[in-house]
């Protein structure tokens, strides 16, 4: 019994391994960041220092 809950935690953690690997290669990733990230951008470096000091 044991042995089959060590095997799907660790299928679990290869599926997830692998949805961050394909959203990784797809740019997903770096557009959530961006987007996340874009409150202060263009708008001048006091704002953008508030917003990244603000996390």
């Amino acid at each position: 019994m044991e042995y089959l809950v060590v095997l799907g935690a660790f299928l679990a953690m290869l599926l997830a391994l692998g949805a961050l690997w394909r959203a990784g290669s797809e740019g997903d990733l770096v557009q959530l960041a961006a987007d996340s990230a874009s409150h202060g951008l263009g708008q001048g470096t006091v704002p953008l220092l508030k917003d990244v000091l603000g996390y």
